[in-house]
């Protein structure tokens, strides 16, 4: 019987820590190694990754999102979508444009964003 070694630690939803085991970490790595595998299948050449990210904006844009240059500059809130995020977030923009800054809003903070797409947001829809 082999024993499962903490290799790490992992950081809970809830912003809390626990023991990440080696079962844990090689679950994990051979998960991020099938994804890799299959973007590579989907996309083999830089070509066809630019064919998947221009079909996806297009799809966005479809849905009702638009280039961030034109969001309110007003500081009311929209929401963002960031490259390299799979998240939508609350966003508001700061500042004289174009030399003012996108911030995203969450949990009661505030930090940078440089986000490639917005979206109008209904007044229920706010969260901060």
């Amino acid at each position: 019987m082999t024993e499962d070694i903490i290799v790490g630690r992992k950081t809970m939803a809830d912003g809390s820590h626990a023991p990440l085991y080696k079962s844990e970490a090689d679950q994990l790595l051979a998960r991020i190694q099938q994804l890799k595998d299959k973007r590579a299948t989907d996309m083999p050449t830089e070509q066809a990754a630019i064919e998947a990210l221009f079909q996806a904006w297009y799809r966005l844009k479809e849905l009702g999102w638009n280039d961030a240059i034109y969001c309110p500059k007003d500081g009311s809130l929209f929401s963002v979508i960031e490259a390299g995020s799979t998240g939508i977030h609350s966003c508001s923009y700061s500042g004289e444009w174009p030399k003012g800054s996108w911030w995203i809003h969450s949990d009661n903070d505030m930090w940078l964003s440089r986000p490639i797409l917005f979206k109008n947001i209904q007044p229920n829809e706010v969260k901060r």
